[in-house]
């Protein structure tokens, strides 16, 4: 394949993956929790370059210069705190600020901003699909329905004693450029190589029966469908010009001979 060519592919391939992700956006705009994820145009995957530069060498030549400029398309989340619904359920929680609750799956820890909570048959604070809710000592047991959690995320006992909480909601942040990989059902996981720290009580901003929204925005989703769109249809028209342009070459090459 042609540089020219490998170069408005990948371009397209990007435009794809941005279309793809818009459509997982809008289908989770009414999603408790969700993070919009975002394409973003990144360096060049070293997978598609070790191809294009095998390529090259096999036709024994230097690659091209057009090349350099290819970039390969990356998934992100948009970490922006959506807005909070009230539901007036003692067992709905919602981050105000930063910070994601931990979760314990088969699968290993994960973590979730979807506060959609209940307890199982044994007590104990669980997701929607029966894994327990973390705290900083572990599995959250409870015994009642109605739980009173402060701002900070103490569980408090009956009497009330902020003092001595039973127990403290389990709530971590990681770095900035940290990849989260979504697990479905509103859980993420983080690589081992994710920076990731507890937060302190203080740091943590709970509201107590409120579920956080999601921030997708569908105007904006709408726009960046269009701008995905139009850019692909341009570069399909510049690839089949291309094309064109070199068998129309092609032919007036051989007509001369």
């Amino acid at each position: 394949m042609h540089e020219v060519l490998a170069v408005a592919l990948q371009s397209m391939q990007a435009d794809m993956a941005r279309v793809d992700q818009v459509g997982m956006n809008l289908a989770n705009a009414l999603t408790p929790g969700y993070k919009r994820g975002v394409a973003v145009q990144g360096p060049i995957g070293a997978a598609f370059a070790a191809h294009l530069a095998g390529a090259t060498a096999a036709a024994g030549g230097a690659q091209d210069p057009l090349l350099a400029g290819v970039q390969a398309v990356s998934l992100r989340s948009d970490s922006r705190t959506g807005t909070l619904k009230a539901t007036g359920q003692p067992l709905d929680f919602a981050l105000a600020g930063k910070g994601w609750f931990e979760i314990a799956t088969p699968d290993g820890p994960a973590y979730t901003r979807q506060g959609s909570f209940r307890l199982d048959a044994a007590g104990r604070l669980v997701t929607a699909q029966g894994d327990p809710v973390m705290g900083n000592g572990g599995e959250i047991r409870l015994t009642t329905a109605n739980p009173v959690i402060t701002a900070s995320g103490a569980v408090l006992g009956p009497d009330g004693n902020e003092e001595a909480p039973l127990a403290q909601l389990r709530v971590v942040e990681f770095d900035g450029d940290a990849t989260l990989q979504r697990m479905g059902d509103g859980l993420v996981s983080a690589g081992a190589d994710a920076g990731m720290k507890l937060l302190e009580p203080r740091e943590v901003q709970l509201r107590q029966g409120f579920l956080e929204n999601s921030n997708v925005a569908s105007t904006q989703e709408m726009t960046q469908l269009m701008q995905a769109m139009r850019h692909f249809e341009a570069m399909q028209k510049a690839a089949q010009g291309y094309d064109d342009m070199l068998g129309t070459a092609i032919r007036k090459l051989g007509e001369t001979s």
